[in-house]
């Protein structure tokens, strides 16, 4: 009779083989907080991880497995973190293994702005997470003058030679990240909707024949927009997108509409799409403006209300009206009798505009 001897597992030395990461699973390398599967052999009795020589690393000892665990990668400036491959250990009763691990730098986010139409020459906070080793910040393409408060913040002033809005953008070595600022040139600028989270009205909804309305495209010239479209129902007669009323956008003492001008930026699926933008007020009014758009691609229009129709922008031009201040509804439709089917409207950033 032959007796083989089996070495028990607590005696295996601890081998990694790999760590695993999402997302596209990264391979020995990851982002900061993001859990990571470790795969290897001798895992189970760990006691130790050790990144970067000094930094411990929390785990849970009850969910490790002799081939499998997972940990979060830690990242804490204070406490000496770093972008870049470094060393890291793994401790057993048993002995340890090094290997090679790399923290990548995350692309930086904005989360918000102090001013969404600063003035030219003013200071802009600018908030957001992974403001780290910036290298660059410009506005409209130009590099500005700017000041890094935190990981979380930067401070930013407004170019003289700023000529209207313009894409600012944050560079860092995780790459860079844009946001849309409208430049106030003598107006007092109300960012109705951007569909990037921005604006006075963001609870959009649609009615009557609509085949399909989406306010969370995503792939835009400057983000998310939302998207329109008409496909044949007469069911009612009529259509449109709105986000609904509320307070009037602009204030009591803005009551000229030569000096207001509704602005949006708008694509179509087909030349001759018949769009309306419709006003509505406070005092029960309704205007539009209907134009008939001959090119598909993006461009931003702006409408002075002094050129709205009312009775939905099927009646006439009324001298004096109208009234700015008591505008408080925007609907986006489509004039479905005298335009082609199907039509598909895109459209993004409307503003309400008057002139100081």
């Amino acid at each position: 009779m032959v007796f083989i001897s089996c070495q028990d597992d607590e005696d295996t030395d601890i081998i990694v083989d790999a760590i695993v990461s999402a997302p596209g699973d990264l391979l020995n390398a990851s982002y900061p907080n993001t859990q990571v599967r470790v795969e290897g052999q001798g895992l189970s009795g760990l006691e130790r991880i050790i990144l970067d020589e000094n930094i411990e690393v929390g785990f849970n000892p009850a969910y490790i497995s002799d081939q499998a665990f997972i940990f979060t990668v830690p990242f804490d400036r204070s406490t000496g973190s770093r972008f870049g491959v470094q060393p890291l250990t793994f401790q057993t009763s048993r002995g340890s293994t090094t290997i090679d691990f790399e923290i990548l730098q995350p692309v930086p986010v904005i989360s918000s702005v102090s001013s969404e139409t600063p003035l030219v020459g003013d200071l802009v906070t600018v908030e957001g997470e992974w403001f780290l080793d910036v290298s660059s910040v410009t506005f409209g393409g130009e590099a500005i003058e700017y000041t890094v408060n935190s990981e979380e913040s930067l401070t930013i002033v407004i170019p003289e030679s700023a000529t209207g809005g313009a894409d600012l953008e944050i560079t860092t070595p995780g790459g860079t990240v844009s946001r849309y600022l409208e430049v106030s040139l003598g107006f007092t600028i109300v960012n109705i909707s951007d569909f990037d989270g921005g604006g006075v009205r963001q609870d959009w909804f649609s009615f009557g024949d609509v085949g399909s309305f989406d306010p969370n495209v995503a792939g835009g010239p400057t983000g998310n927009f939302a998207q329109l479209a008409w496909e044949g129902s007469t069911e009612n007669g009529f259509n449109g997108s709105s986000a609904g009323a509320g307070e009037n956008f602009l204030d009591q003492s803005s009551t000229n509409p030569t000096e207001a001008f509704i602005e949006i930026d708008m694509s179509v699926n087909v030349e001759g799409a018949h769009v309306a933008i419709q006003l509505n007020a406070i005092d029960g009014a309704n205007f539009a403006y209907n134009l008939i758009i001959e090119n598909t691609e993006w461009n931003t229009y702006s409408f002075p209300l002094s050129e709205f129709r009312n009775n939905f922008g099927f009646g006439e031009v009324v001298e004096g009206s109208p009234n700015p201040s008591n505008v408080n509804q925007i609907n986006v439709s489509i004039v479905q009798n005298d335009t082609p089917n199907p039509t598909i409207i895109s459209f993004d950033n409307l503003k309400i505009k008057y002139r100081n």
